[in-house]
């Protein structure tokens, strides 16, 4: 059954989806897929910074986010949803930096050194045609006609860390929106103060690609040359940035070869995320030459599909990608998070995993944890996936009734409907 309006409102979906980083552009793929089948006669858009074009990757095209902002745009009760990822406090000099290349970043910085970070982020915002004060979080006001305003499972695990003043001006904000739902438990602590909107914990919806890509379709949207490299023996994916991997070079290559020479685990190294600031690909080719033993690197063209495949048909994933830990997840790919410092992924493991998987992990502790995860039982690994998709769908349904969309009932049992297949789904 779909509850059905007298005009069905268009869902906006916004976000950082400009930027070559796989967690940011799988979210529009996962919730538009969500929507066809849930919600099909709702009209969908996809904006971002600027315009893009990246569906040689498989993501989605998007529009400029100044023409949301022209008249004629939106419809009074239309639905901006700020589509996923960790959204709250960042700022537009941020996020206009990660698209602006080397050169870009040096006069991004030299800009920000003689004016200020403000006169700096107004700069950023005017060139980029918006008025409202910070790029993934908007009031209805902000916008040509009044709209509704929802957040999915978003993430703020960093809110904590702004000016007073600051967290005040985007709780205001946040508090006028229909609907607003968190990834972490963390985020969901630190907007706590809300007083007119209550927020819901959900998982992030990336959960959902094991449902809508399963292994065996993955391996028709893929590349030969990712099949010829993942048709060879078992292996560990890892992925880092290039932070990350300046500080500890030395240590992920002793830990992969421990791996290795322990588990017979050959290493798969997997780029994630793409753009300046974090350059994966750069961090990975950097390993490579140090490894002792051979070992691949999936190249900094793969699609969303290629990467999805590489980590579905891993044995363990090791990483400090939120997402690549999320992917793992949704595939039942026992995994380990890094980090030297509680960060976003810490907040969602520990919210949403099995214990032996709940934080981040030190480099020299890698080889003995992996031990420890790959014999967790397939059967518990299937089950916290069902939960956690389980969730997802229910939070899509609260997110539509809140924003009066169209949805079917049967998102909120679906569940139940498709566990008899899962082994053959994700396996």
């Amino acid at each position: 059954m779909i509850t059905s309006h007298a005009r069905n409102p268009k869902a906006i979906l916004l976000g950082a989806f400009s930027r070559f980083n796989y967690g940011d552009l799988l979210f529009p793929l996962i919730v538009g897929n969500e929507f066809d089948q849930f919600s099909p006669a709702t009209k969908r858009e996809v904006y971002a910074l600027f315009e893009s074009d990246m569906s040689r990757f498989g993501a989605a095209k998007t529009k400029p986010v100044r023409s949301l902002h022209r008249a004629g745009s939106l419809d009074t009760g239309d639905v901006v949803v700020f589509a996923g990822g960790g959204t709250i406090g960042v700022d537009w000099t941020y996020m206009y930096s990660n698209l602006l290349g080397k050169r870009g970043n040096t006069a991004l910085y030299y800009l920000k050194r003689f004016l200020g970070e403000q006169a700096a982020d107004t700069l950023c915002r005017i060139r980029l045609g918006v008025h409202r004060p910070y790029p993934w979080i908007a009031a209805p006001e902000d916008f040509p006609v009044p709209v509704k305003i929802a957040y999915n499972a978003v993430g703020g695990s960093e809110f904590g860390k702004l000016p007073v003043l600051t967290q005040d001006r985007i709780l205001r904000h946040l508090d006028k929106a229909s609907y607003l739902s968190v990834r972490d438990a963390e985020t969901q602590r630190l907007l706590s103060r809300l007083e007119d909107v209550s927020i819901e914990l959900a998982p992030d919806s990336a959960i959902l690609m094991s449902e809508q890509y399963p292994v065996e379709r993955l391996e028709t949207l893929v590349s030969s040359s990712i099949l010829d490299t993942l048709n060879g023996n078992p292996y560990v994916c890892f992925q880092t940035h290039i932070s990350y991997a300046r500080a500890h070079t030395d240590n992920i290559v002793t830990a992969l070869e421990e791996i290795r020479e322990a588990y017979g685990l050959r290493a798969v190294l997997l780029p994630i995320g793409r753009y300046v600031g974090l350059e994966d690909q750069v961090a990975l080719e950097g390993i490579q030459k140090r490894m002792r033993s051979p070992c691949n690197v999936i190249s900094d063209e793969a699609s969303l599909f290629d990467i999805m495949l590489t980590i579905a048909r891993a044995k363990v994933f090791v990483g400090t990608s939120l997402h690549g830990n999320i992917t793992s997840q949704s595939f039942c790919v026992p995994h380990l998070g890094l980090s030297d410092t509680p960060c976003k992924v810490d907040y969602y493991l520990g919210t949403w995993d099995l214990p032996e998987q709940s934080r981040c992990v030190p480099l020299k502790e890698i080889p003995d944890q992996v031990g420890k995860i790959i014999r967790i039982p397939d059967a518990t690994m299937k089950n916290k996936r069902q939960e956690l998709i389980s969730r997802s769908h229910s939070n899509f349904a609260k997110l539509a009734k809140a924003c009066d969309l169209e949805w079917s009932d049967e998102s909120t049992d679906i569940v139940k409907t498709t566990s008899a297949s899962d082994d053959k789904r994700i396996a």
